[in-house]
């Protein structure tokens, strides 16, 4: 296939429905036989099986009444530039690169260092 510059491969864009759950929808929000919407009943199916402790129908309960709990993350960001480093704070880094194998080993045994990785 040959691309053409300035021509997207896909002109119609990334589709916007969601034909499966459009469907789903559509067919769980039909009435059964005897009047009760399908919804209800798989509703009603899943805190049955909470109320007889199935873990995980506790858990879809829980998440779809009160969300999903948060999720703690740690992230450290380090913007300083290597002149703003002290001569322990860039010895430690280094130690630490070298500790992973952030280079290949040259012929005296030590690993070079890429600086752009001290930051």
């Amino acid at each position: 296939m040959t691309f053409v510059k300035g021509l997207s491969g896909n002109p119609g864009g990334q589709q916007k429905d969601k034909q499966f759950a459009d469907t789903l929808r559509l067919v769980a929000n039909r009435n059964d036989p005897d009047g009760k919407k399908k919804l209800l009943k798989i509703a009603e199916k899943l805190v049955e099986c909470a109320i007889a402790g199935d873990s995980w129908a506790v858990a879809q309960v829980a998440d779809r009444l009160d969300g999903r709990p948060a999720q703690e993350s740690t992230v450290n960001v380090n913007n300083r530039t290597l002149k703003e480093l002290s001569d322990e704070e860039i010895a430690a880094r280094i130690a630490e690169l070298r500790a992973r194998g952030a280079g290949a080993s040259g012929g005296d045994g030590e690993s070079p260092i890429d600086s752009s990785q001290l930051n």
